[in-house]
């Protein structure tokens, strides 16, 4: 059976993540480019990146299960929340605030 390539990883932890969440929805996975991130302290930040594989009957499942995985990540980082001190924006990242350090 054919696989197609469905997304690009930023990382190994996070093919790891959509991978787990692709196979909890019973869809087979195939990735090439982990065994690379070993030499990482050589090579280019992208080359770290893992090219993720699934079976082209599959492919339209695996795309929505990763659209969704996106969106919450967008989500998540867009969020943001004000000091309850000094009232300034602090990005979602942070536990503490910037300038006041409450």
């Amino acid at each position: 059976m054919n696989f197609v390539k469905i997304y690009k990883a930023a990382n190994l932890s996070e093919a790891h993540f959509i991978k787990g969440l692709l196979q909890s929805e019973g869809v087979e996975v195939a990735t090439l480019g982990k065994g690379l991130t070993v030499a990482i302290g050589e090579l280019p930040l992208d080359v770290a990146q893992v090219d993720m594989y699934v079976k082209l009957n599959n492919k339209e499942i695996a795309k929505s299960i990763i659209k969704k995985y996106e969106e919450n990540v967008k989500v998540d980082h867009l969020k943001s929340w004000k000091c309850d001190k000094c009232d300034i924006v602090n990005p979602s990242t942070f536990e503490i605030c910037w300038k006041c350090n409450s």
